[in-house]
């Protein structure tokens, strides 16, 4: 581009730039808008549903402070919204967001919602949201047992207002519904069942718990006092036809190989002696007795010398069989089906052992199992039910050994404090366990159900400890001697069912 052109076009180029001025001055000189004084209300979310109650939030929407008279919910089973559930929640004067809570609603019904303000005599409402109600349900229970007057809590969602407790066919008003999640109540007097089915009743709808409540149940009584005047220690004991057959161990605070016979039923006693040496600590079942200590064992002795042989008892005679293949102190026995399993135990350097040795009775032989998963002690409750044998554990735990298939399953914890020398008695296909040291309690274990029950105890005014039991006829009976001064050898007898 030349001069002249460069010059010829400066005046267009003048103009273009003086209209740009006057269109930048003119805006420059307009007034700014005013704030906008509009107040309205938005309907935000439903943050929470139960049974029988919601809660939601909504938000005033302004550019400044506000009068607003009243502002809240209106809550409705259609969105025409003609007879609502109103939730005021009064004035306000600054904008932003508020929450309501509504109670009392139907359990399972659709809901609408819209918030709502009342402005100079007007009200406005926000857009319309819906909801569900849910239902209620039933999840457990704490206790499962106990006695008239116990506290009881049901555990639930969704617990509506009006729940009430079916105990039985009696209707009973927990004390409080708490959270909607709890139901608190005290167990009413023991009437003609002691096994209840709980069921509670929220706006119509009956839940049923999926276990029951018991009550501790079960009645004993002192049969005899019993003339033995020998207080016996890590002894064995079993069941010989009509009679029952205690000793060895340690009596009187020394080692002895006497066997005591008493007759069930006239408490008559005979009393044999084991040609050998006296053991203590030896594993015994169904009249099969071995191994043991050969010496007093005391907690710091580290070695012990013990013994291997093995032996059965019956009708007042002794046989010796096939001598265990290993030395084992502690060690639980359990006869089944012509078969004598050896658990676990200590070794003679106090070792523990887990292996699991197995005598034929028709072979007299030894053969063995794989080891189990922890170490079982006889001192400790074992028993059998059928094909499986049950094992308690020092820390409470409950293991079962199937011995066809050699295999083990964790079943529910015993309950109970573990300590040693109590008894395991199985009557009607369910055990009998506890009374350990001094302990006077005695819990059911029900292999159907895998759950452990109290049954009710009894008063002793000293100390006592367990010289062992039976089971038969649908009964209990263990025998008790007082663990200081005289030795006052009690035969207690407990009818697991009354009350």
């Amino acid at each position: 581009m030349n001069l002249k052109t460069i010059l010829r076009s400066l005046p267009a180029l003048s103009i273009a730039i003086t209209g740009i001025s006057l269109v930048f001055s003119l805006s420059s000189c307009e007034p700014p808008d005013e704030l906008s004084t509009d107040v309205n209300v938005y309907t935000e979310e439903i943050v929470f549903t139960s049974g029988e109650s919601a809660i939601m939030t909504g938000r005033v929407l302004a550019q400044g402070a506000v009068q607003v008279t009243d502002h809240g919910f209106h809550i409705d089973t259609t969105d025409a919204f003609l007879n609502p559930i109103v939730i005021s929640l009064g004035e306000r004067n600054i904008p932003g967001r508020f929450v309501g809570e509504v109670h009392q609603l139907n359990i399972r019904n659709n809901y609408y919602c819209r918030a709502f303000l009342v402005e100079n005599g007007e009200t406005k409402t926000g857009n319309v949201l819906s909801f569900s109600t849910v239902s209620p349900q039933v999840l457990d229970f704490s206790p499962k047992e106990g006695i008239s007057g116990a506290p009881v809590t049901i555990e639930g969602v969704n617990l509506t207002a009006d729940a009430k407790i079916l105990w039985n066919d009696l209707v009973l008003t927990p004390q409080e519904v708490i959270a909607e999640a709890l139901l608190p109540f005290n167990a009413p007097a023991l009437a003609d069942d002691p096994t209840i089915t709980i069921r509670v009743v929220a706006q119509g709808d009956t839940l049923t718990l999926p276990e029951p409540f018991e009550y501790i149940i079960g009645t004993w009584t002192q049969l005899a006092e019993l003339d033995d005047n020998e207080r016996n220690q890590r002894h064995i004991y079993f069941e010989d036809g009509d009679n029952f057959v205690y000793g060895l161990g340690i009596g009187m605070g020394h080692m002895t190989n006497a066997l005591h016979s008493m007759s069930k039923s006239t408490y008559q006693r005979s009393t044999y002696f084991l040609p050998s040496s006296p053991t203590e600590g030896a594993f015994f079942s169904n009249g099969y007795f071995g191994g043991g200590s050969l010496q007093k064992v005391t907690s710091p002795v580290l070695q012990l010398d013990v013994s291997q042989e093995f032996w059965h008892f019956s009708n007042g005679n002794f046989t010796k069989l096939a001598d265990v293949p290993v030395e084992l102190y502690k060690a639980a026995a359990i006869e089944n089906d012509g078969k004598v399993y050896v658990y676990g135990g200590e070794r003679p350097d106090r070792s523990r052992n887990q292996l699991i040795w197995v005598y034929d009775e028709g072979s007299d032989s030894w053969d063995f199992l794989n080891p189990a998963p922890f170490s079982p002690l006889g001192s400790l409750p074992h028993f059998r039910i059928g094909n499986y044998h049950y094992f308690i554990t020092e820390d409470g735990q409950t293991w079962r050994h199937d011995p066809t298939a050699d295999s083990w399953q964790r079943l529910a914890d015993y309950p109970g404090q573990i300590d040693e020398y109590g008894v395991a008695l199985v009557l009607d296909g369910n055990a009998y366990v506890g009374m350990q040291g001094a302990s006077r309690k005695l819990y059911v274990y029900r292999p159907g159900s895998d759950t452990w029950r109290t049954k009710a105890g009894f008063l002793e005014m000293n100390p006592f400890y367990t010289i062992g039991g039976w089971a038969a006829d649908g009964h209990v009976y263990v025998i008790r001697m007082q663990s200081v001064g005289d030795t006052n050898r009690l035969l207690w007898q407990l009818d697991p069912e009354a009350f």
